[in-house]
């Protein structure tokens, strides 16, 4: 054999060695440099996408915004049912005007001597013993709780209708029949409609509503203003805005647990002694004392029908003082019992 064809021959041997080497060796770096490739793709398909990763996040902010608004909780008036009691509407005369006449009041109360001025005055003392036949009281002691004033003399008490009358008129009396116009001027049964106040107070608040007078006594505000609902559903009488309004701020001075106090429910006066009427020695002597047409009190004056004149106080109206010489006249302006 030639060299030549040996050589061939180892040639080809090395040949077949060096490929069996390449493609039978498992750790040849081949298949390593292929998983290094695809290890890159693994690890990116294992993660999430971003629109995944942020897709529970805009859900939770979603459901956040879609939460329901938490609404202020809702104070209930404590007063509304009572405030609903009064009929709202404008003051109207109905075209029938005013006349205090038309109310006739301080009648003589029926089975009694006394009339209905002296019955409230009498029973709104805090105390007293001794009246006259009359009914007239000759001792005693008022508190006014309008203003806190207290008094021992009765003439500087007024005995107040607690709806005025001319407020009445406006409200719904204006074509009442005169029988039911008097039974509210002498309205005994309702404790809340007559009272006995300090005269100054009686005549400022004249015929105003509580949204244009108020008692000066803050604390008096809620009584007030339950007595004067009172009387007016009784007597279904309306009231305007501005006034329902002004009891809505009067009530919420009252206590959460405000009772009205009870108040001289039959209006019977207690007395202890009743001054048996004593007839003067001398006619002419009383006469010197008292000048010609003068009355000893308001009271006879009314009674025997003199005329009333307008003082200076409001629209209040009473009599001359020379007609009625024992009378106070606490403002000077000649004329006393001023209603």
């Amino acid at each position: 054999m030639s060299r030549r064809t040996i050589g061939i021959g180892a040639a080809a041997i090395i040949l077949i060695a060096v490929l069996a080497g390449i493609f039978g060796n498992p750790d040849s770096e081949a298949p390593q440099q292929q998983q290094s490739i695809g290890q890159p793709a693994d690890t990116q398909q294992s993660q999430p996408s971003p629109g995944e990763d942020e897709q529970p996040q805009r859900d939770q902010t979603d459901q956040a915004d879609e939460q329901p608004e938490v609404q202020p909780a809702i104070v209930e008036d404590p007063h509304a049912e009572l405030l609903a009691q009064l009929t709202v509407a404008p003051e109207s005369d109905a075209g029938v005007d005013y006349d205090r006449d038309d109310y006739p009041h301080w009648q003589i109360s029926e089975g009694s001597r006394c009339n209905v001025r002296e019955l409230v005055l009498l029973a709104e003392a805090t105390s007293i013993s001794e009246v006259d036949q009359d009914c007239r009281p000759l001792d005693g002691v008022w508190l006014s709780w309008y203003d806190g004033e207290e008094f021992r003399n009765p003439s500087a008490v007024d005995i107040d209708h607690m709806v005025p009358l001319a407020e009445a008129h406006n409200s719904g009396a204006a074509t009442w029949p005169a029988e039911r116009k008097s039974a509210y001027a002498n309205d005994l049964d309702l404790s809340a409609a007559l009272t006995a106040v300090s005269a100054s107070s009686n005549r400022t608040k004249s015929a105003n509503d509580p949204a244009e007078w108020k008692p000066p006594l803050r604390s008096a505000w809620c009584q007030y203003a339950h007595d004067w609902i009172a009387v007016k559903v009784k007597w279904s009488l309306t009231a305007d805005r501005d006034e329902v309004e002004a009891l809505r701020v009067m009530l919420g001075t009252c206590p959460a647990n405000y009772v009205r106090p009870t108040e001289y429910p039959d209006r019977t006066p207690t007395v202890v002694h009743v001054q048996e009427q004593v007839e003067p020695a001398d006619d002419r002597s009383e006469a010197q004392e008292l000048p010609e047409g003068a009355y000893a009190s308001c009271d006879e004056a009314e009674a025997a029908g003199l005329n009333r004149q307008v003082g200076s106080r409001g629209d209040g109206r009473g009599f001359p003082k020379e007609t009625v010489p024992s009378a106070r006249d606490g403002d000077n302006d000649g004329v006393v019992c001023e209603q």
